[in-house]
């Protein structure tokens, strides 16, 4: 099942862009005034972006709120297609249209020592505010944070910043742990001292099976942010579904954008 139901509450609302910088190799970090949007936030939420209509691009893109400032929330997106290209042009003052909070949320379990957040490349924005609501509930934070090289790595001072306890995975060994992300959880595992522990992680499909296998060996609950390919964002065109396990032994496929985008890791079908 869903560690939390859907939100209520969602807003459309046009913007305008405040600061648009590139923050590692084929990374941006956009900010935005969205009020409404910024007092209704919960960890795991996301919003769906229309870049300006002379772009060309008809579709809405979905991206992760990074961090909820006062009345700013930011996103951190990767360049990868047309899309996100665009939008990496946009300047100060540049209109967007934006709609949020969506989806469900992360639960936040009761005094968990300690909670591991695990994030794979960008998908480290998925547990920013969530590393913030746990700061804020005082609950022991490790901050695994998995990237390609040390261009890409991503969130490492802002997770520090916060006062979470950060190790570093690159796949050349560039910086921190020689290897995956997922090697570095089963080595803290291995040697923390753990007492009713939980893991969160978003990242590639790979890391996410990784982290599920983890999570089962060890028996720690663990929850994962999907990542989907999204059209609509809204439930109705079933683009981002994902086979997830049902009480009675069956299956059915559940959207990302509604049902999730987070879920027990148990519970999804690989």
């Amino acid at each position: 099942m869903n560690p939390m139901p859907t939100p209520a509450k969602k807003f459309d609302l046009p913007t305008e862009v405040i600061s648009n910088e590139p923050v590692a190799e084929s990374h941006y970090l956009l900010r935005c005034a969205c009020p409404e949007i910024a007092a209704n936030a919960l960890p795991g939420q996301f919003i769906h972006v229309l870049i300006p209509q002379d772009s060309g691009l008809l579709l809405r893109r979905p991206f992760t709120i990074y961090t909820v400032e006062g009345d700013q929330i930011t996103m951190l997106y990767q360049l990868i297609g047309e899309g996100t290209n665009v939008l990496s042009r946009l300047k100060r003052s540049d209109s967007i249209r934006v709609l949020g909070p969506l989806g469900n949320t992360f639960e936040i379990l009761s005094g968990p020592n300690p909670a591991i957040i695990v994030g794979g490349g960008a998908g480290i924005a998925s547990l920013m505010l969530l590393a913030a609501a746990l700061r804020n509930a005082d609950v022991h934070t490790l901050g695994l944070v998995g990237s390609m090289n040390r261009a890409r790595l991503l969130s490492v001072e802002d997770l520090k910043a916060m006062g979470v306890e950060t190790h570093i995975a690159t796949d050349d060994g560039s910086v921190g742990h020689h290897g995956f992300v997922t090697e570095l959880l089963t080595h803290i595992l291995e040697t923390y001292e753990l007492r009713n522990s939980i893991i969160y992680a978003c990242g590639p499909d790979g890391m996410l099976r990784a982290v599920t296998k983890i999570g089962l060996d060890y028996q720690i609950p663990t929850q994962l942010a999907m990542e989907n390919r999204m059209g609509c964002a809204m439930g109705v065109c079933l683009g981002c579904v994902c086979k997830v396990q049902t009480p009675g032994g069956e299956f059915e496929y559940q959207r990302v954008c509604t049902e999730g985008p987070v879920f027990s890791a148990e519970d999804i079908v690989w």
